[in-house]
């Protein structure tokens, strides 16, 4: 069952990539201007489930987060979802192992310019008395 999902899976995101190149819009993130959070979410999405995922990431502070919050994070709202470009690069849809590595490892250097400014994931209310 779970192989049969896995390849219809597949198949799906063979359907967009042929589609959009179909429709001249070439591949996912071919330039930086061309991705935008929507466009990563109809593979990677929908954000919920990015945001309840078990902390896996390690943060420079050594902190082992899951860095998809919405801002402000009391929100729920779509406006409220990060540009997926303030972290991770763009790559072609799909991928390659060669693109895979190519991107690098997503940073979080945005949430600290943004909104944690001790460069650790201390929620607000801790140092923030409102």
């Amino acid at each position: 069952m779970r192989k049969m999902m896995k390849t219809r899976l597949r198949l799906v995101c063979i359907d967009i990539f042929v589609l959009s190149l179909a429709l001249g819009l070439g591949v996912c993130g071919s330039a930086a201007a061309d991705f935008s959070r929507d466009m990563c979410l109809e593979c990677h999405g929908p954000f919920d489930k990015l945001a309840r995922t078990v902390p896996s990431y390690v943060a420079p502070s050594g902190e082992k987060i899951t860095p998809h919050y919405y801002v402000p994070h009391t929100s729920k709202e779509a406006k409220a979802i990060p540009e997926c470009s303030n972290c991770h690069q763009s790559h072609p849809t799909p991928p390659t192992a060669a693109d895979i590595i190519a991107m690098g490892k997503p940073g979080v250097d945005w949430c600290y310019t943004t909104c944690h400014h001790e460069n650790d994931f201390t929620p607000c209310k801790k140092c923030h008395n409102k």
